[in-house]
């Protein structure tokens, strides 16, 4: 049952590794036009499927593991540190993208926009972008969020249960 359990797990990480992939290659290349709109939003949809699938794939994998409070705040801690060690990493990559851009820019154009460049470089909406969001890092980000979320519901599963098992002082 546990490798079942499992064996779902890793193929929803696999196609969520697949979209996240696909969302990458989808980025134009520097120093050109991206035409309107940006279709790997749509990739957002069955991203967030499987991601809602995988919480709750890691949630009936570890159901029936022991682990004691202690080591659930050990383990939410150390993903809460990951992820935003992961977020800060990415605002530091964009900061490098943006620069990237700059140079794809004025050797094309002889200067530099940097309306433009902020422009193409803000928000979920622009093409662009699309490197920034679906990457390595945000794949790894993700899987993270997810294990957080069952790790936070096993936490509040065992203080809830440890609430009920020491009656209350009246």
């Amino acid at each position: 049952m546990k490798i079942r359990r499992f064996t779902g797990l890793s193929v929803n990480m696999l196609i969520s590794l697949v979209l996240v992939l696909f969302g990458h290659a989808m980025t134009p290349r520097l120093g050109t036009s991206s035409g309107n709109g940006n279709p790997a939003i749509m990739l957002l949809i069955p991203l967030i499927i499987l991601f809602l699938v995988m919480v709750y794939q890691w949630i009936r994998l570890f159901q029936d593991v022991r682990i004691s409070v202690g080591r659930l705040s050990l383990f939410v801690t150390a993903l809460v540190g990951y992820i935003i060690a992961g977020y800060v990493y990415q605002l530091h990559r964009l900061e490098i993208y943006r620069e990237i851009q700059a140079d794809a820019f004025e050797s094309k154009f002889g200067y530099v926009d940097w309306s433009h460049i902020e422009s193409i470089t803000s928000g979920i909406l622009s093409i662009h972008m699309n490197n920034q969001f679906f990457n390595w890092n945000t794949y790894f980000m993700m899987l993270a969020f997810s294990l957080l979320l069952c790790f936070l519901y096993r936490l509040i599963q065992a203080l809830m249960n440890k609430k009920r098992a020491t009656p209350g002082k009246y």
